[in-house]
């Protein structure tokens, strides 16, 4: 069991703006939960390591320039969120543990949750925007791990701020890039105006119970394989497939034929799309919300599994592409015009499959003066049928892939996965040698 050893709210070092801070439609519809990540470090010989009194200065320094996290979300009477900028702060645990890092799971888990992460039941606030807890641990490492609330932030915010906190902590203020809060550019237009079905957010049937027989397993993707099933994705497009679409692609097929789904059911991946430099003119990278739309792809189980690859990519492919200006602001007249009548479920149907990615985001680049955290692992798992993707930490160019189904179709999953990674290289080597081959008759040739 986890050992509290000290709970409080840490407020900003100094005077922030106070009042309610207008939400985005899109902030409308993020579930109302926390997500996060845990960090583990390892042991150094710093006497000042990980410092509780130097982590609460300058978490407080940090909250001045994210001061919404100091606040309360509420609900007006229209139904609608608003963040409270009151200063009431973040809360923060200091907890010690009897175990060493090797004695731990670090898969998403109610274990990890329990273990490393804040609940509401000790902030005894469902309102509150951020929680912390630092864990020293038996062995000397440390393990931070961060509940940040859905209503106002994505991913790529929750990691701006994680930098944001280590860079201060570090001193170096230079490489601190203020939030981007202003979301008056996402405001829906004066008539709305709809050109989309954007079936993603229709209101429809009723929340399907979260599966308790779920299994969760991290593959991990070399670079060699990444470039292989990049190769085997680009066959027949006109433009080169991203390592998001090759990946997913093939988990999209694999799962689908280990689950065993009736061919002619309709399959539909989900995903979401960063719309920051997808606006005109488009928000800052450093924009501070949930900037992203959910986008789906829709095809018969038959399609996904007897098609190659690259076809399939391509579908993902053309449905991120055609998240546009033109389509965000058609969504963001959608949901004005259904305001509370978003249905979001808390799990998909078993032919669906749900993915979140964070590649690109950088979620290694949380140095507290220590050096670079060990492992970054999510703490939970909203679901079943869930994909979580991510840069892997060791190997440059290399993915971690974080897979949520049932036991049984996992058995067949792995197995399948395994497979076709194995035969996307050896493709991928055959092209090669084929295309040195002609080359080297071209020259020949040409003598």
């Amino acid at each position: 069991m986890v050992e509290v050893l000290e709970s409080c709210f840490v407020v900003p070092s100094d005077e922030t703006p106070k009042g309610r801070l207008w939400l985005s439609n899109l902030d409308q519809v993020a579930p109302r939960i926390f997500l996060g990540s845990v960090y583990f470090y390892n042991k150094t010989d710093a006497t000042s390591f990980f410092s509780v009194e130097a982590l609460k200065a300058s978490l407080s320094k940090a909250l001045v320039l994210f001061y919404p996290l100091a606040g309360r979300y509420t609900v007006g009477s229209d139904g609608r969120v608003e963040l409270d900028c009151n200063a009431e702060g973040c809360f923060f645990v200091r907890a010690q543990l009897e175990r060493t890092m090797d004695s731990i799971n670090f898969q998403p888990s109610p274990e990890l949750e329990g273990l490393f992460v804040p609940s509401v039941e000790m902030a005894g606030s469902p309102f509150i925007m951020l929680m912390i807890q630092v864990t020293y641990l038996k062995c000397g490492g440390i393990v931070l791990g961060f509940a940040f609330n859905h209503v106002f932030g994505d991913g790529q915010s929750s990691f701006h701020f994680t930098r944001t906190w280590a860079s201060i902590i570090r001193g170096d203020l230079r490489s601190i890039i203020p939030p981007s809060l202003d979301q008056t550019t996402l405001r829906s237009r004066s008539p709305p105006v709809v050109k989309f079905d954007h079936r993603e957010y229709i209101a429809e049937g009723t929340a399907i119970p979260t599966s308790t027989s779920s299994t969760t397993i991290k593959f991990t993707i070399s670079k060699e394989q990444v470039r292989s099933l990049k190769s085997r994705c680009s066959r027949g497009s006109v433009s080169r497939t991203s390592s998001f679409c090759a990946v997913v692609s093939l988990v999209w097929k694999c799962y689908c034929d280990a689950k065993g789904l009736d061919p002619e059911t309709t399959s539909n991946l989900i995903f979401t799309v960063d719309i920051r430099d997808r606006l005109k003119p488009p928000l800052p990278k450093q924009h501070f919300s949930n900037a992203v739309v959910r986008r789906s792809v829709q095809s018969k189980v038959c399609d996904i599994t007897t098609n190659p690859q690259h076809a399939v990519a391509e579908r993902v492919k053309a449905a991120i592409d055609s998240v546009n200006d033109e389509y965000i602001r058609s969504l963001i007249d959608h949901l004005e015009v259904v305001k509370n009548k978003v249905f979001t479920p808390k799990e998909v149907p078993e032919s669906h499959l749900r993915v979140v990615s964070t590649l690109g985001m950088s979620i290694y680049d949380a140095d507290f003066g220590f050096g670079v955290p060990q492992l970054v692992s999510r703490w939970r798992v909203t679901g079943n049928r869930v994909v979580y993707i991510s840069d892997e930490p060791v190997i440059n160019g290399g993915i971690e892939v974080v897979v949520t189904v049932d036991s049984p179709t996992m058995h067949r999953f792995e197995k399948m996965f395994a497979e076709e990674l194995f035969n996307a290289n050896i493709e991928h080597s055959l092209s090669i040698g084929t295309k040195v081959g002609q080359e080297k008759q071209i020259g020949q040739s040409k003598l």
